[in-house]
């Protein structure tokens, strides 16, 4: 039987642009199809197509939604691919947000010269969407060869894969949730197998154990004395819904905080009504859940800016993107982010070269909207509230591979995390373990 070969296009040294060949049984598949975000040096990779004949991929198969593992799809389109695109039903809703989104920024920063092309339109998006085909979790599917989906926690319809070629078995660990997140399931892995590919974002390091809430609560009382703005950079994706339900337990216990919240976020707002629709899938109380959503005010039209403009401070303000690299976020970084009586509160994973990364890294002068701006607002990480799984975590992920393990990948993290995560692997385990590289095929079993 000819060996499956594996190739990575992407999410190798760094976080973003998942994309992975895989050669199994005279089929070609790719998992995930992602953009590259961060830096400009990352965003220019995705001017350049990937070094494969995408008309010879047969399938794509999606872990997740999020952008950096769904967000390539329509330019494949645009450029051949012909085959079906297998995830969960979730997942297809929100990749469908989340492409179209994309593409109304794209074709935003074309009229406004910020960009001298779009990768693509909504036109591609809807043929894109075409090709999808919805799988469910825990059930085996395949005739050339087999694979199953199970449940990678993370954000909503999150998976790992699973393929088996008759002879061995490689898992694609995707982005692997936490045991204790707060509103989505923990990680499900049953499935043994020969080989794993596996993310590792915080493979280097545990996540600080803070109680959230005592944090949130901290920041509130703040600007409540300061009578500021607690202004919350976040994914629009998953993080935005944790971060809403986190302040909805907060204010049940503590009233006297309880002050307003807006959403700016148009993608959010559309992915924050989905979770309220697919509620049930989550594992809080699906009406608890509704009611934590609707407490939330939604900006979405222009009346709703200027009663913004308008609101009496403090209140809460949650706006994207999380790694404060476009959307709505930076003008409200303009606004607020001068002032010292205001609060930027940093929730979550920051790439290089992004003004998130700079705030993180203590940095007080940065440039955004055409012009440097001093940040003298109050800037603070809350460390607990990472969808992704730390580094003992990934570890225990590892061991339900089972005893067959043979080789392990290491991918999506940057340069410094995956060596680490390299040697954490080959000390703690005793199995090989491989800092993958861009390009390079990897023949399993020699």
């Amino acid at each position: 039987m000819e060996k499956m070969k594996l190739t990575f296009y992407g999410a190798t040294s760094t976080v973003t642009g998942s994309k992975t060949f895989l050669h199994i049984n005279g089929k070609n598949i790719l998992i995930d199809s992602g953009m590259f975000q961060g830096g400009k040096d990352l965003s220019d990779l995705n001017q350049k197509l990937p070094d494969f004949d995408i008309s010879k991929i047969d399938a794509i198969f999606l872990t997740h939604a999020h952008y950096d593992h769904s967000g390539y799809l329509p330019v494949l389109v645009k450029n051949g691919f012909k085959g079906k695109i297998y995830c969960t039903e979730v997942t297809k809703k929100i990749v469908e947000i989340i492409l179209k989104d994309s593409a109304n920024i794209q074709e935003y920063d074309f009229k406004e010269r910020k960009i001298k092309e779009v990768l693509y339109g909504l036109d591609d998006v809807d043929e894109t969407m075409t090709y999808f085909k919805v799988v469910e979790q825990g059930q085996w599917y395949g005739d050339d060869f087999r694979y199953i989906f199970e449940e990678a926690g993370h954000i909503l319809g999150a998976s790992s894969i699973i393929f088996d070629n008759g002879e061995s078995k490689i898992c694609f660990s995707g982005d692997v949730g936490r045991k204790d997140d707060l509103i989505h399931m923990a990680p499900h892995k049953e499935t043994e197998s020969d080989y794993l590919v596996i993310e590792s974002t915080y493979g280097d390091r545990l996540h600080k154990k803070e109680d959230t809430q005592l944090v949130l609560k901290k920041h509130i009382k703040r600007i409540i004395s300061t009578q500021g703005v607690l202004l919350i950079p976040a994914f629009a994706v998953a993080r935005t819904q944790v971060i809403i339900y986190s302040l909805f337990e907060l204010f049940e216990k503590y009233p006297d905080i309880d002050i307003p919240i807006y959403l700016d976020t148009p993608m959010g707002v559309r992915v924050t009504r989905l979770y309220m629709q697919m509620a049930e899938k989550l594992k809080v109380d699906s009406e608890r859940f509704i009611s934590a959503m609707k407490k939330v005010r939604f900006v979405e039209y222009s009346s709703d800016t200027k009663k913004l403009a308008r609101a009496k401070k403090p209140f809460i303000l949650i706006s994207s993107s999380g790694m404060i690299s476009g959307g709505k976020i930076l003008k409200y970084m303009d606004m607020y982010a001068k002032h010292e009586n205001n609060t930027v509160l940093i929730t979550g994973f920051q790439g290089e070269g992004t003004i998130g990364r700079k705030l993180v890294d203590n940095e007080k002068e940065i440039y955004l909207l055409g012009h440097t701006m001093n940040v003298r607002a109050h800037v603070e990480k809350l460390e607990s509230m990472s969808a992704h799984a730390d580094r003992d975590e990934l570890i225990d992920y590892i061991k339900k591979s089972g005893s067959n393990l043979k080789k392990v990948f290491v991918n999506h993290g940057e340069e410094p995390v995956v060596i680490n995560f390299v040697k954490t692997i080959k000390e703690s385990l005793g199995v090989e373990a491989i800092n993958v590289e861009d390009g390079i095929d990897y023949i399993l079993g020699e």
